[in-house]
């Protein structure tokens, strides 16, 4: 099965290959009037299947070589095996992916809304942006087939067990939060919560299922807008999706602030994502280290600070905001409000990953 896996990979990787080579011969042949703009969404939008083509091979290949128990999940020292080593590759080209994509992504809407031009041709926000939306596109069409054929559901909550990880999110959150969950929902407090496993209560419950709502919505909703000059799109379609995509530019910001956050000081699950391992015992980054991770984490802040100023006072009077309608509008402004707020609380975990109160990491 292994060997069938690795035929599919060379095969996708080939094809892969053949359309991208194909692609570009075509958009450097001058044969089309295009301008560069359009040239790279005609490029993007043929390279799509490819993307997608490879991803699943890809994804074929992890789940059918893949058996439960494979691998140990804790070892003698106590570490707790988190990730693959494919995962772990995979989630890096899923972050390079949402590292391009999202901010240039950002630019180009901030530009829209705010009415002005950049003094870098426009045509390269896209570029990178397309480059971005492939990484993507590859990395979410391999985990999903990897998931499918593998049965993984170690990050999603099973049938039957909502009320023990709900009442096992109540103590992961602040207190006042757990307690406001818990009168909400009417957990039983004195109960007992099972045990979380490999991953935390927060990160089944709450922050796996809208990344997953995320980067599906940002997905569709993206290659809808990438085909629109290869095929006909109906007009309220393509409203939609161009709706639904800024909506779902504004939730993966609040998930990236969310997500760097929640990791920012948690030292073992940052070193589960180079290492795969996460050991509590592992040794802790020195004050240089913590240092720099602070002041890339503020600097992320600030500028999403920043951008959420201008989501928020650009609401309801940019031009481009009120074409795109009121569901577009108030996804600007809820969203920037609640950037605002994950913002405020990075900079706050970036202050005690700087300056530890015990004088340790936290």
């Amino acid at each position: 099965m292994r060997a069938i896996g690795w035929l599919l990979v060379l095969i996708g990787a080939l094809a892969a290959a053949a359309g991208a080579w194909a692609v570009g011969s075509q958009a450097a042949s001058g044969a089309q009037p295009w301008s560069d703009e359009l040239s790279d969404n005609f490029i993007f939008a043929e390279l799509v299947l490819f993307a997608v083509g490879l991803g699943v091979a890809v994804g074929l290949l992890r789940g059918l070589s893949w058996t439960a128990g494979k691998a140990a999940e804790r070892r003698p020292d106590g570490a707790i095996r988190r990730f693959s080593t494919a995962t772990v590759i995979g989630h890096a080209i899923l972050a390079l992916g949402v590292l391009l994509a999202l901010p240039t992504g950002a630019w180009q809407y901030l530009g829209g809304i705010l009415d002005v031009t950049a003094p870098i041709p426009l045509f390269l926000f896209y570029r990178l942006h397309y480059v971005g939306a492939t990484l993507i596109l590859f990395a979410t069409s391999s985990f999903v087939t990897y998931w499918w054929l593998a049965a993984d559901r170690s990050l999603q909550v099973g049938r039957g067990q909502w009320a023990g990880h709900l009442r096992g999110l109540a103590d992961e959150l602040p207190r006042p939060l757990g307690d406001a969950l818990a009168r909400l929902l009417r957990i039983d407090l004195g109960r007992r919560p099972p045990e979380a496993g490999r991953f935390s209560f927060y990160e089944k419950v709450v922050s796996f299922p809208t990344w997953e709502l995320a980067i599906a919505l940002i997905t569709l909703t993206g290659v809808v807008k990438a085909v629109r000059y290869v095929f006909p799109i109906p007009g309220p379609v393509l409203f939609w999706s161009s709706t639904l995509h800024v909506a779902a530019m504004v939730l993966i910001l609040l998930k990236v602030l969310d997500h760097l956050r929640y990791t920012l000081g948690r030292w073992p699950l940052l070193a589960a994502m180079v290492t795969t391992w996460a050991s509590e015992g592992a040794p802790r980054p020195r004050r240089l280290g913590r240092l720099l991770a602070a002041a890339l984490g503020s600097l992320w802040a600030l500028a999403n600070l920043l951008l959420a100023y201008f989501f928020v006072t650009s609401a309801f009077v940019a031009k481009t905001a009120a074409k795109e309608g009121l569901p577009a509008q108030l996804s600007l402004l809820v969203g920037g409000a609640l950037i605002e707020i994950l913002a405020v609380a990075l900079l706050w975990r970036c202050f005690t990953v700087a300056f530890p109160r015990d004088g340790t990491a936290s």
